[in-house]
């Protein structure tokens, strides 16, 4: 096998505006967040092509498949106590649209089980507040480093004793970090349309601020967290389409932590 240097500073594509998925900024309100510590397994996309093996380039050889693997696109984000459906036959064969649902080891029909609610980690939905959602989150390389610097902010929706206890410290007060996966308002269809910070060395609280008074935020907490030293630039959740992305993030909202902002019942 020839030697292959370990670092990114061969370009393998163009600058070039893509015309099918051009980009253009924002966000949507409504994200999902894990703790970076509940990170149990990362599975990367696999694009499948064709590649001729015997020096006949027209097409008319013997072909070989080629799988190549980009670092900065993820398939799946298990956590733990999460399983893979069939995980064993299909994931060296991943392809568009060969979709396998992330289901916890938990048997959500044992009534038996005690600790039914605790038995695998699980998301948080974040529903972002303010009149910009996640204003001034971004990305900015160390050239000291050759790291990047992640930055995410966003505006509570809600304020109150309960939130305060059960979110803001918590969120706050965690050393490891968070991972956090983003829905861009493009939907047309491009690998960047569900962005993730935090998956190398997790998102940490650098600032939170409240103002009581503040109309633009509500009188709601704002915060900024941020990631040091991430080797990657832009990671995207991705599975060859938006619509099968979409299914994969959706699935991660499936099993958040049960909560939808209305009074305890007696």
């Amino acid at each position: 096998m020839a030697y292959t240097p370990c670092d990114s500073s061969q370009i393998g594509m163009s600058a070039q505006k893509n015309c099918l998925f051009p980009a253009y900024a924002g966000l949507q309100t409504l994200a999902v967040m894990c703790r970076w510590e509940d990170v149990n397994r990362i599975i990367y996309y696999h694009e499948h092509a064709e590649n001729d093996v015997d020096g006949d380039y027209s097409g008319g050889g013997e072909q070989e498949t080629v799988t190549m693997q980009n670092k900065n696109r993820i398939k799946r984000i298990l956590l733990k106590g999460w399983v893979n459906e069939n995980e064993e036959k299909k994931e060296d064969s991943y392809k568009q649209g060969d979709q396998l649902p992330s289901e916890p080891t938990h048997d959500s029909d044992d009534d038996d089980d005690e600790d039914d609610d605790t038995s695998y980690a699980k998301w948080i939905a974040i529903e972002a507040g303010g009149a910009t959602p996640y204003a001034d989150t971004s990305e900015e390389y160390d050239a000291d480093s050759g790291t990047f610097t992640k930055t995410l902010t966003f505006t509570a929706p809600r304020a109150g004793a309960e939130f305060s206890s059960e979110f803001i410290e918590p969120l706050l007060r965690n050393k490891n970090g968070w991972v956090v996966v983003l829905q861009r308002k493009d939907k047309k269809g491009g690998d960047s349309a569900f962005p993730i910070l935090g998956l190398d060395n997790g998102l940490i609280a650098s600032e939170a601020s409240l103002n009581y008074t503040d109309g633009e935020n509500g009188g709601c907490y704002s915060f900024t967290l941020t990631e040091t030293y991430a080797p990657n630039a832009e990671m995207d959740l991705w599975w060859g389409n938006y619509h099968d992305t979409q299914n994969e993030f959706n699935s991660y909202l499936k099993y958040t932590i049960d909560d939808h902002g209305g009074a305890e019942e007696d």
